[in-house]
């Protein structure tokens, strides 16, 4: 699968996922610049590779000359938008949940890549009522060439899978006129509270270190000392944070080559995670 051609989400074992009864579930993107596309493309195959059988990808697309599909699939879906009409991530965001068809919501950045049990171990574990978040993410800041596991135990809400619709029948959706970083911080606490789940991904018994890889760049929302913590320190440039296996900073480096963001990383061995 071609990191920047996305295809349709593959079928398993011959049998779909909604023939087996496995619920929907719709990963949400949102794109808004031009230059921004070959990142998404790659995002969504990485969000195409996982193992979890029945899901579908809403792209809603904001930038104003390119799509990040050149064709559709039932599954796999693009909507171009007006950015005037749709001024915030939380609208863009919203608009994604309205299209899609699944019962619970992932939502990616064009940034984000997603472990290939991501959505597997999220769904396993998933209550009604309840939003489900993992407590380590791989971090990696493009510029400085770092990688850390970042690690929160109240969850890290950009890795979150939620219920598409709350208990009284409404959908579940981000705060519209949000315009600063942290729309996920604010959309969980306002709609989920503590009804929460925290799935535990440290390297004791998960397959891998963490669920997810966010990337940092000159473009992000975010600062460095929001997206990093501890490790936004210059003591920590060039140096890779964190108890990472070998097989699994191969795949990251491969990523971000085939993204076209760096060439390398530099390895000096493990520090520790961060924390918020």
């Amino acid at each position: 699968m071609s990191m920047d051609d996305p295809v349709e989400a593959p079928i398993l074992s011959g049998s779909t996922g909604a023939e087996m009864g496995v619920p929907l579930v719709s990963g949400i993107l949102v794109v808004g610049d031009d230059e921004r596309i070959n990142l998404a493309r790659s995002s969504v195959t990485s969000f195409l590779r996982q193992t979890y059988p029945n899901k579908e990808v809403i792209i809603i697309n904001a930038a104003p000359n390119k799509a990040v599909l050149d064709k559709q699939w039932p599954t796999l879906r693009e909507y171009r938008v007006d950015p005037i009409e749709y001024p915030t991530i939380g609208a863009l965001r919203n608009r994604g949940i309205e299209e899609a068809d699944g019962e619970w919501i992932v939502p990616f950045d064009d940034d984000d890549h997603s472990h290939l049990h991501r959505m597997f171990m999220q769904m396993a574990v998933r209550r009604d009522g309840c939003c489900v978040m993992a407590n380590q993410q791989v971090r990696v800041d493009i510029d400085r060439q770092t990688l850390c596991v970042y690690e929160d135990s109240a969850g890290i809400p950009n890795t979150v899978l939620f219920p598409r619709s709350a208990s009284n029948g409404s959908l579940n959706l981000y705060d519209a006129d949000i315009v600063e970083a942290g729309e996920d911080d604010e959309f969980v606490a306002r709609a989920f509270g503590s009804n929460k789940i925290i799935l535990n991904n440290d390297l004791e018994w998960f397959p891998g270190p963490c669920l997810s890889i966010a990337y940092y760049h000159t473009r992000n929302k975010s600062s460095r000392e929001r997206f990093f913590g501890e490790f936004a320190k210059s003591q920590y440039d060039g140096r890779v944070c964190g108890d990472i296996p070998a097989d699994y900073l191969d795949y990251i480096k491969d990523v971000m080559e085939r993204a076209g963001l760096t060439a390398s990383i530099k390895s000096t061995g493990p520090v520790g995670a961060a924390s918020q």
